[in-house]
C-alpha cells in the first residue's frame, strides 16, 4: 500500500490554499500536467523547471513539482488528490535517481569550525512564514522535520541554535506578528529538534519554528549530509 497523507493547508492571511506534495521528478510532473489537462484545465509549464500553472474557470492552480507544493486561491483536493496514487506508483516503477536527495532539502556551508544550514522548506519561509505565524499555523512537513532531525540529531547538550519559539527563554527578543507574540530565542539543539512544530502537530505552546530565512548556524559540529529515503517516511517516496 502506497503511503502518503494529503494535508491541505489554508492560510487565511494570504487568501490561499497550499497542498504539500511529494518532491516530483520530471516524469511525475508530466503526469500532473496530463492529469489536470484531462480534468479540463488549461495547463502550461511556466515559472521555471518543474513548475506549471493550470486554469479552469475561476480556479488557478500553481504547482512546483521540485519543491513539492501546489497553491491556489480555492480548494484543490478534488483536482489533485486523484493523481497521487499513480504518481507514487510511477516513482517506484521508474527506478531512477535524479540527483542527490539532500540537495532537495538544504545546502550546507562550513566556515572556521561552524556550519550554516540553508533549508528549503515548502512553506516555512519568507512570506508564507510570516502569514503562518500571524494565523497561528505551521507548514513544516514531516519529511522536512525528519531532515532537521537528521542534520542536528548528533549535537551535544551544550550546542544551541537560534530559532523562533512560542514561549520566551532567557534572553529572548519578542516578535509581534499580527495579534500573536513569538520570541527570537536561542535554545539547545536537542530541544529544538524535539519541539519543532509540523503541519500535523500544529502551533503548540512549547513549539519551536525555523527562523524566517530558514538558516540555522551551529558552531563546532560535524554534520552528516547524506539523507536516505527511509528517514523521510511517508512524505517522500524516492524515485
Amino acid at each position: 500500500m502506497l503511503r502518503f497523507k494529503l494535508h491541505q493547508l489554508q492560510i487565511p492571511s494570504l487568501g490561499r490554499y497550499f497542498l504539500p506534495l511529494p518532491k516530483l521528478n520530471d516524469a511525475q510532473i508530466a503526469g500532473v500536467f496530463s492529469h489536470l489537462a484531462g480534468r479540463g484545465f488549461k495547463v502550461q509549464m511556466s515559472g521555471g523547471p518543474g513548475k506549471l500553472t493550470a486554469t479552469k474557470g475561476a480556479q488557478r492552480i500553481a504547482v512546483d513539482g521540485r519543491l513539492g507544493v501546489a497553491g491556489s486561491g480555492s480548494d484543490m483536493l478534488d483536482a489533485i488528490a486523484p493523481a497521487i496514487p499513480s504518481l507514487l506508483a510511477s516513482r517506484r516503477a521508474d527506478g531512477g535517481h535524479e540527483g542527490d536527495l539532500g540537495e532537495r532539502y538544504f545546502s550546507l556551508k562550513r566556515s572556521r569550525g561552524s556550519v550554516q544550514l540553508q533549508l528549503f522548506p515548502r512553506l516555512e519561509s519568507l512570506r508564507a512564514w510570516t502569514s503562518l505565524r500571524r494565523d497561528g499555523l505551521c507548514g513544516l512537513t514531516p519529511d522536512e522535520a525528519a531532515v532537521v532531525g537528521h542534520l542536528l540529531g548528533k549535537a551535544s547538550s551544550s550546542q544551541r541554535v537560534e530559532c523562533v519559539t512560542a514561549i520566551p527563554r532567557e534572553g529572548s527578543i519578542p516578535l509581534q506578528i499580527g495579534r500573536n507574540l513569538y520570541y527570537r530565542s536561542e535554545v539547545p539543539v536537542a530541544e529544538f529538534v524535539s519541539s519543532i512544530a509540523t503541519i500535523y502537530t500544529g502551533a503548540g505552546k512549547s513549539a519551536c519554528y525555523l527562523p524566517r530565512d530558514s538558516v540555522i548556524a551551529v558552531a563546532g559540529m560535524r554534520i552528516d549530509a547524506r539523507i536516505s529515503a527511509e528517514e523521510l517516511g511517508e512524505w517522500c517516496l524516492l524515485d
